[in-house]
């Protein structure tokens, strides 16, 4: 009866106040709750982001990392309240295809002042002004049952996107029954795959004939390299990094788009 009468207390000074006060708010403004959680925009008001993105950012202690579809960014994060403020952020130098080449400043803009937020259970929400973002807790796709599109190349180490690439938009999902099938940007490609822990073993991969243009036949190559025999998976929420066992110099990024 004693923790009934707390709360009654609690939500009577909330009602009283006409606003959130004591646990109510602590609740949704416990910056511990964001640590090791990774978050996508939902809903943006104000200026949108070029190319779309969506935002991505990921929360450890004391640090922030944000992506909105070209470059990573990273660097401090300090709460007070319900305000966020970031350090210096640092991003990768990586070039992106317009309009996703927008998106740097975007980020750089939407974090150059302090930003009010809360959290409303997986909901993360920050705002300043007129300028809001809406974000969701991101929670793992599964590797099988899911199509994979290729977002990045990695080639000797290094990581790129191209025109060629956001046109051609290769792909790839593997069925319940172990199925392969997907599109290298050009051609199609089937197989077999076998799933096992961080590691998918695939069959010789197949592939139809059409003739690329130079563009999307480098594409095809660098996909068709990164598939070869076994491969290293490592998936955080939407995203996948693919990386050649044999051969760790070459891989892919992929995003989640869609159940298989």
């Amino acid at each position: 009866m004693a923790g009934a009468g707390s709360y009654g207390r609690d939500r009577r000074r909330y009602v009283e106040s006409g606003g959130l006060r004591g646990p109510f708010v602590h609740a949704r403004r416990r910056p511990a709750k964001l640590v090791g959680k990774t978050y996508l925009s939902t809903e943006v008001q104000g200026p949108q982001i070029p190319g779309g993105g969506p935002l991505l950012l990921a929360f450890g202690k004391g640090t922030i990392s944000a992506n909105a579809g070209c470059n990573g960014h990273g660097g401090a994060v300090a709460f007070t309240g319900g305000v966020l403020t970031t350090g210096n952020l640092v991003g990768t130098m990586m070039a992106c295809p317009p309009p996703r080449d927008g998106a740097d400043r975007w980020v750089t803009d939407l974090f150059g002042s302090p930003l009010s937020w809360h959290l409303d259970g997986t909901t993360l929400t920050l705002q300043r002004g007129d300028r809001k973002v809406m974000l969701a807790e991101r929670r793992e796709r599964p590797v099988v049952g899911t199509r994979w599109r290729v977002s990045a190349l990695v080639t000797d180490a290094a990581v790129s996107t191209s025109a060629a690439l956001e046109n051609s938009k290769p792909y790839f999902e593997i069925a319940g029954d172990g199925a392969f099938a997907g599109s290298t940007g050009c051609n199609r490609m089937t197989g077999r795959a076998r799933v096992d822990g961080d590691r998918i073993h695939l069959s010789p991969i197949a592939t139809t004939r059409r003739a690329c243009d130079p563009e999307t036949a480098d594409v095809e190559r660098t996909v068709l390299a990164a598939l070869r025999d076994e491969v290293i998976v490592e998936v955080d929420g939407d995203e996948m990094r693919l990386t050649n066992a044999a051969n760790r110099a070459v891989g892919l990024r992929l995003t989640a788009s869609g159940i298989a």
